[in-house]
C-alpha cells in the first residue's frame, strides 16, 4: 500500500532545486489548472499570518520548501483550512508537481484513505510521453521525496490541532504514527545537544492524545475482558527497532511482517522496497515511529496475547545517538538490525547494553565478503551479558522463518513479569524525554498553560459524578429537564385532565417561573466561574487548547468510570430475575455518570438564558460579570470546528435564546449577509452516522461504539473559491444526530415520539439530508424510514423540501447497486406505501414519496463497504469506505448545486427564524403551514407585497385606460359599436400583455431566489391563478364601462338627434334676425336686441315639434323583478305588499324577527357551551344586517349618483349583492332563513325604487331636448350681442371655448383622476405597508383600537369589521389629503399635478399647431386640437356647436387667440382647487379612494366557521382559507350551557381537542371538532392550526379582560370567568403583537 513518487525536475547537481522555494498564491485567472496547485493555498492565503518577525534559526528546512510549504512553517497550517470545501479538495487529481504532494497527502489522510501514496508517479509537464511508470535510475542524476519526508515537513507545518487530526486518522488506517519528530535541522540546535547526537526531536504526546484503543487482552491482570483507554495513559511493553550501520535487509517490512497476519499483509511502517522508500531522506531521518499491537482475545488469530508498542528509529542508530539513548530507556527491548561489526559498533552497542532494555541482535554473518566469526560473535556476547535467544541469525534464513522467531522473543518480552518488565506509558516515557534533552510538545507553554483548565475536575470523585454535575452545574440538569417537561406540556396540554387550557396554562407558567426561581437562588459554582473566566480570556488558540484538554480529560474519566459500572451491570444480568431492581437502579447510574465538554457548555447556555430574560434584565441581576460574552465565545468556537449542541438529547429540547445569541454572533462575525447551506445525516443507532460524516468532511462529532451522540450537533464548515459563489453560499452546516430506536430508550413511553421530534426537526433545518442505514436490509430500513417520510410530508406542508439520500452502509459487494436494482423498486414501493399511510395520518390526501421528495431511485441510494477491513482492532479502514465517501461527498456537493437553483441558501439570520420557528411546531406536534414561523412569515409577507405592487399596477392602468376610453366614447363621432369593438379588442390584448408580463415577474422572483420565497413554493400556484382571476376581472371591468359608456351614447341619440335639428332651427332664426338687426338704420341698443331675441326665441320654440320623453313606471318594474327573483317566496312578498307599497317598504332600517333566523345550536359536549340566549341571535344577526344594508344602500347612491337612465339591471345587481352577502354570512349560532331573504330584498328593493325613479326623472330632465335649448339661451344671446356689436371674434371664440368647453372638461377630467391618484400616493407614502398587506393594515387597526380604548369601538371591530375598516380608511383617505406641505394640503397638489399636465398637454398641442402654421379654418383646428385630447378630457358637446356660430376664420390666428384662454383656465381652475373643501370634495368624487384601499386589502370574505374571524388570506385565489388569531369564543356570544357564562376558548385548542359540536351543517349529530373538515366542503376549506396548548392572543386577552362586563350585558350573558393572568400589560401585548404579525410597534 505504501509507496511514493519519483520526482522529476529535482537535480543532485548542488545546486539549488530547480523548484521555486518562494510559495506562492496564484489567482483563478493566472492559473487555468486548479488542480495544479498546492489546495491550501487558495483556502489559507487570506489568513496568514505576518512573518516578518520569525527568528533566523526557524527557516524552513529545504524540503518543506520544495513541498510550498514555506508559508505554513512552523505550526501554521491549519485544521479549520483543511475542513474548507472547494472544488480543489473536491478532486482528487494525479499530481503534476512537488507542490500538490501535500495536498493529496492530506486529502487522503484525513478522508481515512489507507491508499497513501496512491501507485502512481508524478506526471512530468515536460515529457507527457514518458509513462513508464516509476522512475529512479539510480546515477542519473534524478531523485524523488520520499514519503517519509513528506509526513515529516507536514508534521513540522501542523498546528497543533491539525497534528492530533491526523494522529487519528493515520492510527485508523492502521499506519505508524510519528513519534520522536526531528526540527528538520543537521546541525546543533542551541548547543543543548552534542555532535553525535544528532537533531533536536520532539516527542508528539499531546498530538497522540485524542487516540483511544480497544482491545482484549489474555491476561488476568486486567479486571475487564475489554480494554478501552486513551493509549497515551496505557503502561504497555515497549519494543523498539533499530539500525545499526548499513543494512541489507529493510527493518520496516520485517517489523510490517511481524505485525500483520499472513492472509492481511499491512505496511504500517514505511520501507526501503517500497516505491521510492529507497530515495535519501532528507528530514525524517532520526525520526521514530510508533505503532501498538493490541489483541483481539482470540488465541487462534492474535500474533501477540498481550497490548504492546512499537516503536521504528529511521536512520543510523549511532548516528542518532540521543534518539536512540532516550528509546533504551523507555523500552522493554532494543531490536537491533546489524550486518557489520567493528570496533565503532561494539562501543555503541557496548553503552546500550547499560541501559534497562532487553538487547536483541538481528546479524546477517555473511555480507560483502565480511564475515563475523563465531569467535567474534562469542565476545560480543560476553562484553554485552547476552543470552543465546538473543542473537538472532538471518543467514540464509527467509522471511517466514525469521518473522516466526522475532515473534518468538518479542512474545517473551511482553510476557516477562516482575521487575524485568518495562511498562511505562506515552505520558511516562515523557518525563523521561524531558530529561534526556528530547522536547515534548505537550511541554509547550501554551498547551501547559491551558491545562490549567483542568483544575475544575479537581473535586470530581469517580464514585460520585452525579453529585458532581449537581453541585458544579446547577443550572442545567434537573432544573433543565423540569423547565422543558413544562415547556413541552404547555405545548401539548397532554397531562390537562379536566382544566380549562387557560387555567392549566397559568400553572404551568407559574411552574416555569418557580423553575427559574430556584435556578437563580443557586449560586455560579467556583469550578463554573473558573470554567467561564478561563473562556472569555483573550487569545481563541489558547481557549480551544483548554477545551481540548477538557473533554480528553473528561473522556478518560468517564471511561474508567462506565467501565467498572458496565462490569457491575455484567455481573448483575446473571441473575437478572432476582436483581430487576438493582439493574433498573444501575442502569440509570450509568446514565448519570455520562459527563463531557457538552454538560459545561450546556450550563454555559443556561447561565446565558437565565441572565437575559426579562425578569433578570429588569432587576439588572447579573450571574457572571463576562455573561454576556458568552456567544462570542461560543461563535468562535463554532468557526475553529468545535461541535456546538443543538438539540440537547438528554431533554430532548433545544435552548432557542442560547442557539440564536451565538448564531447571531456568528453572523456579526462573518457578515449577516453570508449564507449556509444545511447537510444531515439520521439514521439508526450504531450505523456509522458520525463517522461518516468525519470521514466526509473531516469534522469532529462524537464517535465510539454504543451511543455516542444524543441529540443534535452542529459543525461548521466554510465554502471557499469558486465553489461558494456556484453554491450561493460561504458556509454548510453539518448537523450530526443521535440514532433512532435506540434499544436504551425503547422501554420509554415516549421514544417514538422523541425520535419524531428529532427528525422532524433536523430534516426541516436542512437543504439536503442523508438516511442512513445498516445493511441493505428492507426490514431493518422501515422503522426510519417511517419517522423520516412523516417529516417530509410535515416539510413539504411548510413549503421547505428537503433532497434526501439512502446511504445503505456495510455493503461489501462491487456489485450492490446493480444487484439491488429490484431492491430499489421495491424500496419505493415501500416508500410509497408508507407515504401513504404517514399522509393519512396527517390528513393528506393522494401522495406519493415522490410528490414529497425529489427521488432518483437510480442516484439517490449509495451502497458504501463496511469501515474496517479485517478485524478490529488491527484492522485498518477499509479503502474502498473512503473511496466511496469521497464520491458521495462529490455528489452531495452537485445536488447542493442544483438545490440552489431553486431553493437560495438561508442568511445566517434567516436560519435562526426558520430554526425558533419549526422548534416551536415541533413543540406544538403542530407541522402544517403555520404563520408562527416568522421566517415563513417574512417570506410570504415579501411576497404579498411584491403581488400587491403588481396588483396595483394592473387596476391604475385599468383605471386610467377606462377614463380614457370614456373620453374616446364621448367625444366619437362615428360608428359606435364599431368604436366599441375596437376597444375591446384593445383592453384584451393590454391586458393579455400584462398579464404575461406579470406572471414573468413571478417566475423571475421565485426564480432568484429572494426573500426566501422557496417557502412559498407550495403558494406560487395561487399566486399565478389570483394575478390571471385578477386580470380577468379587470378586463371585463374595464369591457363593461366601454359597454355603459356606448349605451349611455346610444341611449341619447335620438334624444340628440332631436336636439341638433332643434339647434339648426334655432341657429337659422339667430341668423335672420342678426340679418334683420343689421339691416335697421339705427344701432340697437342691449335693451331693444334683448327684447327683439327674446320674442325670437319663444316664436321659435313654439314652433318646434317637441315630444316630451316617455316616463317609466320604475316602481311597477322593480316589482316585478322582485316577485321573479322571489317567486318561492311569494306568499311573504304577497302579504307584505298588501300592508305598504314597495316604494314605502324601506323608509327605516330592517327589523329582525325571530322568523329570520334558523338556529344551528352549535353546542360543546360535556355541557361545556351552550345555545345563546334568543334575543342575543337576534341582535347578532340585526347587527350583521345593517352592516349589509349600510353597504347596499351605499351602493345604490353610488349608482343613481351617475348621469345615466335607469335600467332594469340595477336591480337584478342589487339583488344579486344581497343573495350572495346572505350566504356568505356564517354565524355558529344561527343561519339567516328563505323568509329573511325575500323580506330583506322587499325591504331593500323598496328603499331603492324611489330613488331609482328619481334618477330617470332626473336623467329625463336634464337630457330634454327643449331643457338643454333652453339651458343655452343665455349662450345664444351672448353670441347674437357679440355678432350684432362686431366684437373681435377670435377673442370672442376663443373665450367661449376656453370658459363653457375647456374649464368644465378640465375640471371633470382632474374630479375623475385624482380618485385613483389619492390611492397611490397614499400607497406611496406608506412605509409601514398598512395599504399594502391585509395583516399589516390589521395590526394598526388592533393599535388604533388601543389608543381609542372603548367598548364600542371593539365590539364594532368584531361584529362589524368591514364597515369599520371602511370608515377607518376613510379618515385616513380626508387625514392624508387635508396633511399641509410646501404651502398646501396634499389633495391641492394631487389636484394640480393633474390639471397642470393636462394644461401643459393642451398648450403643447396649440403652440405646434401655431409654429406649423395650421392649415384650414378655426373649425379645422378645433377637430384637431378635440382629436389630440379625445383621450384625456371630453368636451361638452352642445357648446361646442356655439364655440364657431357664423365664424370663418383662419385657424392660425384662431390658435392665437385660444392659447392665452388656456393659461387663464389654468390660473381660474388653480384657483378654484386652493378654495375647495377637501372632505366634501373627496366625498363626490365618483370613484371612492377608500372603496378602493379596501379593495386591495380585503381580498376574502370568508369566516371561520366557528368564531367568525375572517380568513386574513392576501390573495383573492387560495384553496384554502385562514386567519392568524382566532379569537376567544365568548367575544362571539358563546356561553357555558351549565352556567351561562360567556366562554374562552379558541378554535385552534378546540380542533385539537377531544370535545365535539353540532349543528344544522352536522345534521344535528355531534361531530368531534379535530373532524371539523369532514363536515362539508366550507368546513373544509378552513386550515385551522391544531394547537391543544393554544391560548387567546395577548391582545384579546387583554380586551376581554377589561371589557368582561360589558361583553356580558350587550350578549345577556354572565361574565366570563376571567383569571388575573389576562390582565397583561399592554407592553406585553405589544410584543407579542410584534412576533405574531411580524410588525414593529413601538409603542402605543
Amino acid at each position: 500500500m505504501w509507496s511514493w513518487w519519483n520526482i522529476p525536475g529535482l537535480q543532485n547537481t548542488g545546486q539549488e532545486p530547480s523548484v521555486s522555494g518562494n510559495f506562492t498564491v496564484p489567482s483563478e485567472k493566472e492559473n487555468t489548472d486548479p488542480r495544479s496547485t498546492f489546495s491550501l493555498s487558495e483556502e489559507t492565503a487570506s489568513v496568514l499570518p505576518d512573518r516578518s518577525n520569525r527568528s533566523e534559526n526557524l527557516s524552513p528546512p529545504q524540503v518543506v520548501q520544495d513541498l510550498g510549504l514555506q508559508e505554513h512553517y512552523p505550526h501554521e497550517l491549519s485544521l479549520t483550512s483543511m475542513r474548507e470545501v472547494s472544488w480543489n479538495k473536491l478532486e482528487d487529481n494525479k499530481p503534476t508537481r512537488p507542490e500538490d504532494l501535500p495536498r493529496q497527502f492530506l486529502q487522503r489522510i484525513l478522508s481515512a484513505n489507507p491508499d497513501w501514496p496512491p501507485a502512481q508517479a508524478l506526471e512530468s509537464e515536460t515529457n507527457s510521453d514518458e509513462e513508464l511508470g516509476f522512475v529512479n535510475l539510480k546515477g542519473s542524476g534524478d531523485f524523488g521525496i520520499n514519503p517519509l519526508d513528506i509526513i515529516a515537513a507536514i508534521f513540522l507545518c501542523a498546528d497543533h490541532f491539525l497534528r492530533q487530526e491526523l494522529m487519528l486518522k493515520m492510527s485508523l488506517c492502521q499506519f505508524a504514527l510519528p513519534f520522536l519528530l526531528p526540527d528538520g535541522h543537521s546541525y546543533p540546535m542551541n548547543g543543548v545537544r552534542g555532535t553525535t547526537e544528532g537533531p533536536g526531536a520532539t516527542l508528539l504526546l499531546w498530538a497522540m492524545r485524542p487516540i483511544i484503543k480497544t482491545w482484549c487482552p489474555c491476561s488476568s491482570t486486567f479486571t475487564s475482558p475489554v480494554v478501552e483507554v486513551p493509549i497515551v495513559t496505557e503502561a504497555v511493553p515497549t519494543v523498539s527497532f533499530l539500525r545499526l550501520g548499513r543494512c541489507t535487509v529493510s527493518k520496516s517490512r520485517v517489523l510490517n511482517l511481524t505485525l500483520s497476519q499472513t492472509q492481511l499483509q499491512q505496511n504500517i511502517f514505511l520501507h526501503s522496497e517500497m516505491e521510492c522508500g529507497d530515495v535519501p531522506r532528507g528530514i525524517s531521518d532520526a525520526m521514530a515511529e510508533i505503532s501498538w499491537y493490541l489483541p483481539s482475545g482470540k488465541n487462534n488469530t492474535d500474533i501477540f496475547p498481550e497490548a504492546a508498542a512499537f516503536i521504528n528509529l529511521r536512520g543510523d542508530a549511532e548516528t542518532y545517538q540521543g534518539n536512540t539513548r532516550f528509546l533504551a530507556k523507555v523500552s522493554a527491548a532494543l531490536f537491533i538490525f546489524i550486518d557489520v561489526i567493528g570496533e565503532k559498533e561494539r562501543e555503541f552497542l557496548t553503552s546500550l547494553a547499560q541501559s534497562p532494555a532487553k538487547l536483541f541482535l538481528i546479524v546477517n554473518s555473511h555480507i560483502h565478503q565480511q564475515h563475523i566469526t563465531p569467535e567474534q560473535a562469542k565476545k560480543l556476547f560476553e562484553d554485552l551479558k547476552l543470552q543465546p535467544e538473543q542473537y538472532i541469525d538471518r543467514t540464509n534464513v527467509n522471511e517466514a522463518k525469521l518473522v516466526e522467531k522475532l515473534r518468538a522473543q518479542i512474545k517473551q518480552v511482553i510476557l516477562m513479569r516482575g521487575r524485568d518488565q518495562i511498562l511505562l506509558s506515552l505520558e511516562q516515557m515523557a518525563d523521561i524525554a524531558k530529561e534526556s534533552g528530547v522536547g515534548v510538545d505537550e511541554h509547550h507553554p501554551k498547551i501547559q498553560r491551558a491545562k490549567e483548565l483542568t483544575k475544575i475536575l479537581g473535586s470530581l470523585h469517580p464514585g460520585d459524578i452525579a453529585g458532581y454535575k449537581k453541585r458544579v452545574l446547577p443550572f442545567h440538569g434537573e432544573p433543565w429537564q423540569d423547565l422543558s417537561k413544562a415547556e413541552k406540556e404547555k405545548a401539548r396540554m397532554k397531562l390537562r385532565r379536566d382544566q380549562t387550557t387557560e387555567v392549566y396554562n397559568n400553572e404551568l407558567d407559574q411552574k416555569k417561573e418557580r423553575i427559574r426561581e430556584a435556578q437563580l437562588s443557586q449560586s455560579l459554582s467556583e469550578e463554573m466561574r473558573l470554567f467561564i473566566e478561563h473562556l472569555t480570556r483573550p487569545g481563541e488558540v489558547d481557549r480551544a487548547i483548554s477545551l481540548q484538554w477538557l473533554k480528553l480529560e473528561l473522556g478518560s474519566k468517564s471511561m474508567e468510570i462506565l467501565a467498572g459500572l458496565r462490569r457491575l451491570y455484567k455481573q448483575l444480568c446473571k441473575d437478572s430475575k432476582q436483581k430487576v431492581k438493582e439493574l433498573k437502579e444501575l442502569d440509570q447510574k450509568m446514565s448519570d455518570s455520562s459527563l463531557g465538554l457538552e454538560h459545561f457548555m450546556r450550563e454555559l447556555g443556561q447561565v446565558y438564558e437565565l441572565s437575559v430574560t426579562r425578569h433578570n434584565i429588569m432587576q439588572q441581576t447579573q450571574i457572571h460579570p463576562n455573561v454576556s460574552q458568552l456567544p462570542g465565545v461560543a461563535a468562535d468556537l463554532l468557526l475553529g470546528g468545535f461541535p456546538l449542541e443543538l438539540l440537547d438529547g438528554e431533554v430532548s429540547n433545544v435552548p432557542v435564546p442560547w442557539i440564536t445569541a451565538v448564531l447571531t454572533e456568528v453572523a456579526t462575525k462573518v457578515g449577516s449577509g453570508s449564507r449556509m447551506l444545511v447537510l444531515t445525516v439520521i439514521g439508526v443507532q450504531s450505523t456509522g452516522k458520525s463517522t461518516l460524516l468525519n470521514t466526509m468532511f473531516c469534522l469532529r462529532f462524537a464517535v465510539s461504539s454504543g451511543r455516542c451522540t444524543r441529540g443534535a450537533y452542529m459543525q461548521l464548515i466554510q465554502v471557499t473559491g469558486s465553489l461558494a459563489a456556484e453554491l450561493g453560499c460561504e458556509f454548510i452546516l453539518v448537523i450530526d444526530t443521535e440514532g433512532l430506536r435506540a434499544p436504551e430508550l425503547a422501554t420509554l413511553t415516549d421514544s417514538y415520539e422523541h425520535d419524531n421530534e428529532l427528525a422532524t426537526f433536523v430534516v426541516g433545518l436542512s437543504n439536503l439530508t442523508l438516511v442512513n442505514i445498516g445493511m441493505e436490509n428492507l426490514t431493518e430500513m422501515k422503522d426510519v424510514l417511517q419517522i423520516v417520510v412523516h417529516s417530509l410530508i410535515r416539510m413539504r406542508q411548510t413549503g421547505k423540501g428537503p433532497k434526501c439520500i439512502f446511504v445503505h452502509q456495510n455493503v461489501g459487494d462491487l456489485s450492490a447497486h446493480d444487484q439491488n436494482l429490484r431492491g430499489r423498486q421495491k424500496l419505493l414501493e415501500q416508500l410509497d406505501k408508507m407515504t401513504e399511510a404517514a399522509a393519512k395520518l396527517e390528513k393528506v390526501e393522494r401522495v406519493t414519496f415522490r410528490d414529497v421528495m425529489d427521488y432518483d431511485a437510480e442516484k439517490d441510494n449509495w451502497y458504501i463497504p463496511g469501515l474496517w477491513h479485517g478485524s478490529p482492532p488491527m484492522a485498518a479502514v477499509n479503502t474502498g469506505y473512503s473511496e466511496h465517501v469521497s464520491q458521495l461527498k462529490n455528489y452531495l456537493i452537485q445536488c447542493l448545486l442544483r438545490r440552489n437553483q431553486c431553493q437560495r441558501a438561508f442568511t445566517i439570520p434567516d436560519f435562526i427564524k426558520w430554526m425558533a420557528g419549526l422548534w416551536e411546531q415541533v413543540k406544538h406536534e403542530n407541522f402544517i403551514f403555520s404563520f408562527q414561523n416568522s421566517l415563513v412569515a417574512e417570506a410570504y409577507s415579501h411576497l404579498s407585497l411584491k403581488y400587491k405592487g403588481w396588483e396595483w399596477e394592473l387596476r391604475k392602468f385599468t383605471h386610467s385606460w377606462g377614463n380614457e376610453a370614456e373620453n374616446r366614447i364621448s367625444n366619437a363621432t362615428g360608428d359606435l359599436i364599431q368604436l366599441l369593438q375596437t376597444l375591446e379588442r384593445e383592453i384584451g390584448t393590454e391586458i393579455n400583455k400584462r398579464e404575461a408580463d406579470t406572471l414573468g415577474k413571478l417566475k423571475d422572483l421565485f426564480e432568484s431566489g429572494a426573500d426566501n420565497v422557496h417557502l412559498m413554493e407550495k403558494y406560487r400556484e395561487e399566486f399565478k391563478l389570483s394575478i390571471s382571476s385578477l386580470c380577468s376581472r379587470l378586463q371585463e371591468s374595464s369591457k363593461q364601462r366601454c359597454r355603459d359608456a356606448v349605451n349611455r351614447r346610444v341611449g341619447l341619440q335620438e334624444v340628440d338627434a332631436t336636439w341638433n335639428k332643434f339647434h339648426k332651427k334655432v341657429e337659422e332664426q339667430v341668423k335672420k334676425l342678426l340679418w334683420e338687426c343689421k339691416g335697421r338704420n339705427q344701432v340697437l341698443g342691449d335693451k331693444e336686441l334683448q327684447s327683439a331675441f327674446g320674442k325670437m326665441w319663444q316664436d321659435t320654440l313654439s314652433q318646434l315639434d317637441f315630444q316630451p320623453c316617455r316616463q317609466r313606471n320604475v316602481e311597477l318594474e322593480i316589482e316585478n323583478l322582485l316577485r321573479e327573483d322571489t317567486r318561492t317566496q311569494g306568499g311573504v312578498i304577497n302579504e307584505r305588499l298588501r300592508s305598504k307599497t314597495l316604494s314605502k317598504q324601506g323608509t327605516q332600517y330592517f327589523q329582525m324577527e325571530g322568523k329570520h333566523i334558523n338556529r344551528t345550536g352549535m353546542r360543546m359536549n360535556n355541557n361545556t357551551v351552550s345555545f345563546p340566549s334568543d334575543q342575543s341571535d337576534l341582535d347578532q344577526a340585526a347587527m350583521i344586517t345593517k352592516s349589509l344594508e349600510d353597504e347596499c344602500r351605499r351602493w345604490i347612491s353610488d349608482t343613481t349618483e351617475k348621469d345615466m337612465d335607469y335600467d332594469n339591471k340595477y336591480c337584478i345587481e342589487l339583488m344579486k349583492i344581497i343573495e350572495e352577502n346572505v350566504n356568505n354570512i356564517s354565524h355558529p349560532n344561527f343561519t339567516l332563513s328563505e323568509v329573511y331573504k325575500a323580506e330583506f330584498k322587499l325591504h331593500l328593493c323598496g328603499y331603492a325604487a324611489p330613488r331609482f325613479q328619481q334618477m330617470h326623472m332626473r336623467f329625463i330632465d336634464s337630457h330634454n331636448p327643449r331643457r338643454r335649448l333652453e339651458n343655452m339661451r343665455g349662450q345664444y344671446f351672448d353670441l347674437f350681442k357679440d355678432i350684432y356689436t362686431e366684437q373681435d371674434e377670435n377673442q370672442r371664440q376663443a373665450e367661449v371655448f376656453a370658459r363653457s368647453c375647456f374649464l368644465p372638461a378640465l375640471r371633470d377630467a382632474t374630479l375623475k383622476i385624482l380618485s385613483m391618484n389619492i390611492v397611490d400616493d397614499m400607497k406611496k407614502r406608506d412605509p409601514e405597508g398598512k395599504y399594502s398587506l391585509r395583516n399589516n393594515f390589521t395590526v394598526v387597526l388592533l393599535v388604533h383600537l388601543k389608543q381609542t380604548h372603548t367598548f364600542d369601538e371593539y365590539h364594532r371591530y368584531i361584529t362589524d369589521f368591514e364597515n369599520f375598516a371602511k370608515d377607518w380608511l376613510h379618515r385616513q383617505v380626508v387625514e392624508h389629503c387635508k396633511a399641509q406641505h410646501d404651502g398646501g394640503s396634499t389633495f391641492t397638489h394631487l389636484a394640480k399635478e393633474i390639471l397642470t399636465e393636462i394644461t401643459g398637454q393642451a398648450k403643447g398641442i396649440v403652440q405646434h399647431a401655431v409654429k406649423q402654421n395650421v392649415a384650414g379654418n378655426a373649425q379645422s383646428f378645433l377637430d384637431m386640437f378635440v382629436e389630440k385630447l379625445k383621450t384625456r378630457i371630453s368636451m361638452p358637446k352642445d357648446v361646442m356647436k356655439l364655440v364657431l356660430f357664423q365664424s370663418d376664420t383662419d385657424g392660425k390666428k384662431w390658435a392665437e387667440a385660444v392659447l392665452p384662454c388656456i393659461k387663464e383656465v389654468e390660473q381660474n381652475l388653480l384657483r378654484e382647487v386652493m378654495s375647495w373643501d377637501v372632505q366634501t370634495t373627496i366625498e363626490e368624487l365618483s370613484i371612492k379612494p377608500w372603496e378602493e384601499l379596501f379593495k386591495g386589502l380585503f381580498n376574502c370574505t370568508k369566516k371561520c366557521p366557528f368564531c367568525g374571524v375572517f380568513c386574513d388570506s392576501e390573495t383573492p385565489v387560495h384553496t384554502h382559507h385562514s386567519c392568524k388569531q382566532h379569537r376567544p369564543q365568548g367575544l362571539n356570544h358563546y356561553r357555558r350551557s351549565d352556567s351561562e357564562h360567556l366562554v374562552m376558548d379558541i378554535c385552534t385548542a378546540s380542533v385539537a381537542s377531544d370535545v365535539k359540536f353540532r349543528n344544522e351543517d352536522t345534521h344535528w349529530k355531534f361531530k368531534p371538532y379535530k373532524d371539523y373538515q369532514t363536515v362539508n366542503d366550507y368546513y373544509k376549506s378552513w386550515i385551522i392550526q391544531r394547537e391543544i396548548s393554544a391560548q387567546a392572543a395577548s391582545y384579546w386577552k387583554k380586551v376581554f379582560y377589561t371589557f368582561n362586563e360589558q361583553f356580558a350585558e350587550k350578549y345577556r350573558a354572565k361574565p366570563a370567568k376571567i383569571n388575573r393572568a389576562w390582565n397583561l400589560d399592554w407592553d406585553v401585548v405589544r410584543e407579542e403583537l410584534n412576533k405574531t404579525y411580524n410588525a414593529t410597534i413601538q409603542s402605543w
